[in-house]
């Protein structure tokens, strides 16, 4: 289990730092648009969600209602019912309790790690345990210390951490892709989202896009999709 928790934070540690500064960007957005410490605390510990919380932040300060703000975060969070359909053959052994808390450790970070994790011939929970048990540590203190912070950051984008998001996923995709067929479908998932997005299908884009995109890996000879 050691071994297991020194790799997962050895391989990990570039997506860690990454989520630091995107939870410090949260922290701060979500400060300046009048919410309280504990308001922005209590949506990382229920939702634990890095894209839905950004989403539910400007809808909340733009005056959209409740159930705008749920039917938002539900279909941007739809793309883990794939993530979990991905793994569920490696913790299909565990109990009903350890599946729900495996579940909630599932933020994108996590899933790429597991899938690496895996594809080496790894075993186990430990190791995507601990990375998850890790990413959520650091996306809480990171969420409140941007939320402290606020005061003395008038503009984020001035600093580029608005970005941060987007260099968090790009990070994702550079340790996640091993061969043709992972660059064929973060290429035409990265397309897809895009053109949904400036079609003005945003909330959509990103399931829309990773259910999408793997379909092409059948175009490719049976040799190469691996």
């Amino acid at each position: 289990m050691r071994r297991s928790a020194r790799l997962a934070l050895a391989d990990g540690w570039p997506i860690l730092l990454s989520v630091l500064v995107v939870g410090l960007t949260f922290g701060v957005v979500a400060r300046q648009a009048g919410f309280a410490l504990l308001e922005i605390s209590a949506t990382s510990w229920v939702i634990f969600g890095g894209a839905s919380q950004f989403v539910a932040i400007e809808l909340l300060r733009g005056g959209a209602g409740a159930g705008t703000v749920i039917l938002a975060a539900l279909l941007i969070n739809l793309r883990h019912l794939l993530m979990a359909t991905a793994l569920r053959r490696h913790f299909a052994g565990r109990s009903l309790l350890q599946r729900l808390g495996i579940g909630y450790l599932l933020p994108d970070e996590a899933f790429a790690m597991a899938v690496g994790w895996y594809r080496r011939g790894g075993a186990g929970v430990a190791y995507y345990v601990f990375f998850g048990a890790a990413l959520w540590l650091v996306w809480n203190v990171a969420t409140v210390a941007g939320a402290l912070a606020s005061d003395r950051i008038a503009e984020p984008r001035r600093l580029g951490i608005d970005f941060a998001i987007t260099a968090s996923f790009l990070s994702i995709v550079a340790l996640s892709v091993r061969g043709r067929a992972d660059t064929l479908v973060a290429l035409l998932a990265a397309g897809a989202s895009a053109a949904l997005a400036i079609a003005g299908a945003s909330l959509v884009a990103v399931i829309g896009a990773g259910a999408l995109a793997p379909l092409a890996i059948f175009v490719l000879p049976r040799g190469d999709r691996r």
